[in-house]
C-alpha cells in the first residue's frame, strides 16, 4: 500500500481562518458559543451561508488534528503525555482496518468464485443443495465485516462527527468539491479562490487564479 502523503499544517489553517472569517460575515447572527465547536453550528438557511458552512467546518476538522498533535507534545514534556489523544495511533488502526476491508473484499471474492463452482457441480451431480445454502451464508457474513469495518473506518475518520481529511489526497478532493459547491451557491471565481487558498478575494491575481483552476480543473473557475 502507498503511504498517503501528509497535510501541510499552514496550508490547512490558513484554508480554515479565511473560511470562518467569510462564514462569520454571511451568517453574523450565528451565536458565539457554536465557534468554540463549530460542528455544533446549525446549517444556515441563507444559499450562501450554507454553501460555505460544510468546507468551514471540514477545514476546522482537518486543523484540529495539528493543534491535539501540539496539546500532545506539550503534555508529553509536562509528562502527562498519556493522558492525550494520539493521532498516530488512530492512523496506524486506520491503515490496518483499510488493509484488512481489501482482504475482505478478496476473500469474498474467492467465496463467491466457490459457492459458483459448487452450484456448477450441484446441477451437474446433484451435491446436496444444503450445502449450497451453508456456502451462501459464509459469503453473507464475510459481506457484513466488510461493511462493518467501512463503517468504523468511516467513524475513526471524523471529528465530532465532522468528515476530517487526513492526507494530502482526501484534502484535495475537499478543495475540489468545496469550489464547485461555492460555485454553484453564487460567489465568484475571484472569491473562491481566495476562500480556499486563504487569501483576500482582492489578492488573487490572475497567475494566482490559473493556478487554482488548474487544481480545480473539473469545475468553471473563470481566470477572467
Amino acid at each position: 500500500m502507498t503511504v498517503a502523503k501528509s497535510l501541510q499544517r499552514k496550508e490547512v489553517e490558513r484554508v480554515w481562518v479565511t473560511l470562518e472569517r467569510a462564514f462569520r460575515v454571511e451568517c453574523p447572527d450565528v451565536p458565539e458559543m457554536f465557534y468554540l465547536d463549530p460542528s455544533t453550528i446549525p446549517r444556515p438557511s441563507s444559499k450562501r451561508g450554507a454553501a460555505l458552512w460544510e468546507p468551514y467546518r471540514l477545514a476546522w476538522s482537518a486543523s484540529a488534528r495539528f493543534r491535539r498533535r501540539t496539546e500532545k507534545k506539550r503534555a508529553t514534556k509536562r509528562g502527562q503525555g498519556a493522558a492525550f489523544f494520539d493521532d498516530r495511533l488512530v492512523d496506524k488502526a486506520i491503515e490496518n482496518m483499510q488493509r484488512a476491508q481489501a482482504a475482505m473484499r478478496n476473500a469474498t471474492a474467492f467465496l463467491e468464485k466457490a459457492a459458483e463452482r459448487l452450484e456448477q457441480e450441484t446441477l451437474r451431480i446433484g451435491i446436496n443443495k444444503a450445502l449450497i445454502k451453508t456456502e451462501r451464508a459464509k459469503i453473507e457474513a464475510a459481506e457484513r465485516i466488510e461493511t462493518d469495518l467501512e463503517l468504523l473506518v468511516g467513524e475513526l475518520t471524523t471529528f465530532n462527527g465532522v468528515p476530517q481529511a487526513r492526507t494530502q489526497g482526501q484534502w484535495d478532493r475537499f478543495i475540489s468539491s468545496s469550489a464547485a459547491k461555492l460555485l454553484d451557491a453564487g460567489f465568484s471565481s475571484r472569491e473562491v479562490a481566495g476562500l480556499l487558498t486563504g487569501q483576500p478575494a482582492e489578492e488573487v491575481d490572475r497567475p494566482t487564479l490559473e493556478k487554482f483552476r488548474q487544481r480545480v480543473r473539473r469545475h468553471q473557475i473563470s481566470i477572467a
